[in-house]
């Protein structure tokens, strides 16, 4: 699905304020995958991902990226064709909305893409519903006027009414209190029933470990490896190289396996019940 090979780049090329934001990044994203990014801030992560949908342009002899066909070094590059296969949702989706009613807003995309007037008013309907809003109760009404967690699902509807095949969150929590996570992070796997392809960038160890399945580490520019989440969590050496700290379900249990009989690569509350629950049963 997205292939990076020996991706670098650079700020402000050729002037005093140069910096470097990548360095040689070799990266694969299949099909299907809930792909997480972690990092500390300065990583590179957003100018990685960035560069998935042509954001960013790979710059001249800097390396290559793919999506599926699609080569994103190329000179002629067909954004809509792209952009119907990539979709990106920024840290503050609410920033991302500009129309007068929902409506317009979330099928603004499918008529960008040459869907009909039908398509568009279909799609925007689809998506509306997808992300948990009432069609008939909201499309009418000024995205500005909204919550601040219904605004986040109304730029998140613009997003997938262009059904992307890959879904790229620049974290999406941020901001939300312990109730307004769940919820959003609940709507990210439905709707990956229609974007089977999600790459999540997050600074939340919970998040990371219980949706994805892959999670690459960056540092400095640099991918430092791509694993498992168990591989990851239950490696204190890959953790301290990556400079990544627990899921907090983790830190518990790792502080319960000294006085008792507990895994310390818990990666879910669930998990964490089970094996507290076998623990006592076995005392």
């Amino acid at each position: 699905m997205i292939k990076v090979e020996r991706l670098s780049y650079v700020y402000s090329p050729k002037t005093p304020f140069t910096t470097q934001a990548l360095f040689d990044v070799n990266l694969e994203i299949s099909d299907g995958d809930f792909f997480g990014i972690i990092g500390s801030t300065g990583a590179g992560k957003s100018t990685l991902v960035s560069h998935f949908n042509a954001l960013t342009r790979v710059q001249k002899k800097s390396g290559t990226v793919l999506v599926d066909d699609i080569d994103l070094s190329a000179k002629k590059l067909d954004f809509k064709k792209l952009r119907s296969k990539v979709g990106m949702v920024f840290q503050y989706p609410e920033h991302q909305l500009f129309d007068d009613t929902v409506e317009k807003d979330v099928r603004f995309g499918p008529k960008n893409l040459g869907a009909s007037t039908e398509e568009q008013y279909a799609l925007a309907k689809q998506a509306i519903e997808l992300v948990g809003l009432d069609y008939d109760g909201i499309k009418d009404r000024s995205p500005f006027e909204l919550s601040g967690g219904q605004k986040r699902r109304v730029a998140l509807a613009g997003v997938i009414a262009m059904k992307p095949e890959v879904l790229i969150l620049d974290e999406p929590t941020a901001g939300l209190d312990p109730v307004g996570k769940r919820d959003i992070m609940e709507l990210i796997v439905r709707i990956k029933s229609v974007c089977p392809t999600v790459v999540m960038i997050s600074h939340n160890m919970d998040e990371i470990a219980r949706y994805c399945n892959k999670i690459a580490v960056m540092s400095r520019g640099r991918v430092v490896g791509v694993f498992t989440p168990r591989e990851l969590f239950g490696s204190r050496e890959k953790l301290e190289e990556g400079n990544v700290r627990l899921p907090l379900v983790t830190e518990i249990a790792s502080r319960l396996c000294e006085v008792a009989d507990i895994p310390h690569d818990v990666l879910t509350e669930d998990e964490l019940l089970e094996a507290i629950v076998k623990a006592v049963e076995n005392a």
